[in-house]
């Protein structure tokens, strides 16, 4: 067997390869010459693998399922309702959601929503379960006070038994719910981008780390591998990020950093056709959760490095 033939057959068997262990770097490693370096310092690592084998559970071992509801792995802070400002931003946003929760006419929900004319033409896009469905608040699950705009979140419960986040933002007319979220709406649905029918979108997703590297992603020393979850898809994709990239470095740092090394982004990406599947570049990270800024966060990075 010729050496390229046999390097060939080696870097097919590492792709399909599960994840092994329950450290996320291992992902997330660059190989090169047979040495395995690490963006880390080797107590660091350390500390982290030993944290993880605790936490990591089954994170990357399987993508059969999606992320079943949206209001996991979110991050907030617990309200601080002793101080008058915050408690009145509360009690203003659960008045506010309520309302907006009994109404079944999307066309008066309107009065309520952040950026209601754009959200307006494509009202049609959403699912009928955010567009029209009546819910009720099960839980505040948290408030984010810092800076101009605050978030305040709740968790949204149905007669079905399901549920969705929903977000009220802080804008200059005072809090709105930002309804694009809420119906966790992409520019193209998941049905459309796997069957090949649309090949770029922007999307809300979970992202996790990947150890998969399958063709034309294989090479580890250019790519970045994700797992990518919603309750809008049946089974979790792959994405992959440019190694070296403003959105490759921050997604990684944000990621390692979250509660269950899970992390809301809304991206924008490309799809790639691949041996067994449909597979996805990330061109762009819009935002980190589901609230879309006046710019892409990728510019505030760009401007940091």
């Amino acid at each position: 067997m010729t050496e390229g033939k046999q390097q060939k057959r080696q870097r097919k068997r590492r792709s399909k390869a599960p994840l092994q262990a329950h450290d996320p770097e291992l992902g997330w490693t660059k190989r090169r010459g047979g040495r395995v370096l690490r963006n880390w310092t080797v107590l660091v690592s350390v500390l982290v693998l030993i944290g993880l084998v605790v936490v990591f559970g089954s994170i990357g071992l399987s993508r059969k399922k999606g992320a079943d509801n949206d209001t996991q792995g979110e991050i907030f802070s617990a309200p601080k309702e002793d101080d008058d400002g915050t408690r009145e931003e509360l009690e203003t946003a659960e008045t506010m959601v309520r309302e907006f929760l009994k109404e079944a006419d999307p066309t008066k929900r309107l009065k309520w929503v952040r950026n209601a004319e754009e959200v307006k033409a494509r009202l049609a896009e959403y699912p009928e379960e955010a567009r029209a469905g009546v819910g009720a608040i099960q839980e505040m699950l948290g408030h984010l006070g810092e800076g101009a705009n605050p978030v305040t979140a709740f968790v949204v419960a149905f007669p079905s038994g399901s549920v969705r986040l929903l977000e009220v933002f802080g804008t200059s007319e005072g809090p709105r719910v930002d309804w694009d979220a809420y119906a966790r709406y992409g520019t193209a649905s998941w049905e459309d981008l796997f069957s090949g029918k649309a090949e770029r979108a922007v999307v809300r997703v979970f992202c996790e780390p990947s150890s998969e590297r399958p063709e034309p992603f294989e090479d580890q020393s250019n790519w970045t591998g994700f797992r990518l979850s919603s309750p809008d898809l049946p089974q979790a994709a792959l994405a992959f990020a440019e190694v070296g990239s403003v959105r490759e470095k921050n997604m990684k740092h944000l990621i390692l950093g979250s509660p269950n090394y899970r992390q809301r982004f809304v991206l924008e990406i490309v799809r790639h056709q691949g041996k067994d599947e449909p597979l996805f570049e990330i061109k762009r990270c819009m935002a980190v959760g589901w609230i879309l800024g006046e710019s892409p966060v990728e510019e505030t990075w760009e401007v940091r490095e």
